[in-house]
Order: C-alpha cells, then sequence, then structure tokens
C-alpha cells in the first residue's frame, strides 16, 4: 500500500545515473510496476556517437560499430531527437495516469565546456548542441514558462529540472570504475582514453545534488527535505526490499507491486547490450554479492589491479577513486 504519510504520487522522476552503479537492477525493480512507464538512455548515444557527440572521432566509430548500427541511424541520434521522445513519453504517461521514469547518465546533460572545467584533463571542446524545447509534454504549451530561481548547468529545460523529482544513484569508486573499464572494452575502453575521467568521477552527480537542493531552498525547503532521493547500489543489493520501501514511501509509489523476482529477457544481447546489461537481463532476480571496498586497502586493490591490467591502469585507477571519494562520501551521507 501507498505509505499514508505520502501527501503526493510523485509523477516524473529522473534517475541520474553513473555507469555501474546497479542503476540497471533499480530500473528493472521499477518497469513492471502497473503504475510506471520508463524510459532509459534518451540522450546517452548522442552524446557518445551521434552528429553531435563528444566522443572523439575514433571512439565515435567504434562505438557505433559495437552497437551494430549504421552511421545513417546514428546521424539520427541528435539531442533534440531524445528530448522530442522524452517528452512524448511524458504526455503519454500523463494521459494514462501513470508515474514515468526516465534514466540518463549525468555527464550526458552538461556540453563539453562545463565538463571541461570540472575535469583534470580538458578534451577537444564540441559546440553546446543546439535545442528546442517543444513543450510537447503538455497541453497548452504557452501557458508553461518556468525560469529557476538558481543557475541551471545542464542543458535540459529550466521546466524540465523544475517538474522532475531527481533520484540519484551512487556505489563505491573502487568497485564502479574497475566494473566500467570492464564493460568499456567492448568499445575500446582502458582506464587511459579520453573518456574514462568523465566516467570515473562523482563531481557530475554532485552538482546535480547542488543545484536541487538551493532550488529547493529557495522554494519549498521543508517539504522537499528529503529530496533528492540518493541510492547506494550496494545497500540495494543488501538490503533490496528495505530500499524499495523507503524509496517508495518518499515518491508514493505501491511498494506492494514491486516485483523482485523476474523472468530472465529471452531477446538476443550482444556487444555493447551484453557488457553493459547481460547480467540484469539474464537474471532471474536479485543477485546478492559480498561487495566490501569500503573495507579494502587501495595498496592491495593495485596489485590486483596490476595484475589484471597493467601499472598504469592501476596508477589511473588509485589516482581516480581517490579524488572521487570526497564527492561520493557527500552523497553517500543523504543515501537513504
Amino acid at each position: 500500500m501507498v505509505n499514508p504519510a505520502s501527501t503526493d504520487v510523485h509523477k516524473r522522476l529522473f534517475l541520474y545515473s553513473h555507469p555501474r552503479t546497479r542503476s540497471n537492477l533499480f530500473m528493472r525493480l521499477l518497469e513492471n510496476h502497473p503504475q510506471m512507464v520508463t524510459k532509459q538512455y534518451p540522450f546517452m548515444f548522442a552524446f557518445q556517437a551521434g552528429p553531435e557527440g563528444q566522443w572523439p572521432e575514433e571512439k565515435k566509430a567504434m562505438r557505433i560499430q559495437a552497437s551494430h548500427m549504421s552511421n545513417e541511424e546514428a546521424d539520427k541520434k541528435t539531442y533534440q531527437a531524445g528530448l522530442d521522445e522524452m517528452e512524448q513519453l511524458l504526455a503519454k504517461a500523463d494521459e494514462e495516469g501513470k508515474i514515468c521514469t526516465i534514466k540518463e547518465h549525468t555527464v550526458h546533460l552538461f556540453d563539453s565546456k562545463f565538463i571541461n572545467a570540472n575535469i583534470s584533463t580538458p578534451r577537444r571542446e564540441v559546440p553546446r548542441p543546439d535545442i528546442v524545447d517543444r513543450k510537447l509534454d503538455v497541453v497548452n504549451p504557452a501557458d508553461v514558462d518556468v525560469q529557476l530561481p538558481v543557475p541551471n548547468p545542464t542543458w535540459l529545460p529550466d521546466r524540465i529540472i523544475a517538474s522532475m523529482s531527481p533520484i540519484i544513484i551512487i556505489r563505491h569508486p573502487v568497485s564502479t570504475y574497475t566494473s566500467y573499464i570492464r564493460a568499456a572494452s567492448v568499445f575500446g575502453g582502458t582506464g587511459l582514453d579520453s573518456e574514462f575521467p568523465l566516467m570515473a568521477t562523482y563531481r557530475w552527480q554532485k552538482i546535480i545534488y547542488d543545484l536541487y537542493r538551493e532550488y529547493y531552498n529557495k522554494t519549498d525547503p521543508e517539504g522537499k527535505k528529503d529530496w533528492p532521493i540518493v541510492i547506494d547500489g550496494d545497500k540495494l543489493v543488501e538490503d533490496t526490499k528495505g530500499q524499495m520501501q523507503r524509496f517508495c514511501e518518499l515518491t508514493g509509489i505501491d511498494e506492494s507491486q514491486i516485483q523482485y523476482s523476474w523472468n530472465p529477457s529471452s531477446e538476443a544481447i550482444d556487444g555493447v547490450y551484453r557488457a553493459f546489461v547481460g547480467t540484469i537481463k539474464e537474471s532471474t532476480g536479485v543477485i546478492k554479492k559480498s561487495d566490501a571496498s569500503k573495507d579494502m586497502n587501495i595498496e592491495e586493490q593495485m596489485k590486483k589491479w596490476t595484475a589484471e591490467w597493467d601499472e598504469d591502469v592501476a596508477q589511473r585507477l588509485k589516482e581516480t577513486v581517490e579524488a572521487s571519494m570526497e564527492d561520493y562520501e557527500y552523497l553517500y551521507k543523504f543515501s537513504i
């Protein structure tokens, strides 16, 4: 049952994710809920390999090839197309009286100028994507005009930021970054490439957390005192039902309709898809794994990393883990 203390059902949820934080598990728990419609990664391909993409040309080509997509298909993956598709799904959910959950990796919501200002190894700068908010998710577009009282660092329209209830998912950097390198090898990721610094930091999620907290402090500090919701991926595995009960209390979702087991997917899974979602697609429920990363000694980890990769990758992992701990611990203290 919906918690009677919940005075509002949050109809629009946005999961600000990071690769390898158990975000696929979280979405799997939600996607068969009868109240829910979901959409994952409306902007990921635009960021990585579309015509306005921010990856180097050689990495774009590898990403397109690994996804079994033609160049003509890739050219259609624009930020505008992603925003239009997202707004259309929001409209559909509204019409059906359902909750819509959108998931996107947080870094994909920033332009390259902003990204370069927040990493230690700047990359080639590309133009900010040219996006028009067509307001496809509202009945009377002329009546919707929202301007945030705080700076918006993303290219998402202010009114979209304001209308979405934010969820942020994290996981200990040791587990997150090693898992990312393994999965990203399918499209040439090495841990030493130019894209690794973008995917091995919790800076983007801290920026989003601080954006919303500043916004809520100015507009509804008491009503939004528990927002953004922060979920730790390791807690989600260790106490799945407890985490989802708390999440549902905060969002007004009926927890009794959450499915904690499911049938494995019958669809063909290969390439990038297998590398990043193969485990969850082939599973039948939550896979309990002991993850003692928070207690791991970084020097001991470096020995394992050197054996699996080499000394250069191990050193890069050490540097990124250590550089991430402040942001990770900042967000973790707010986790449910």
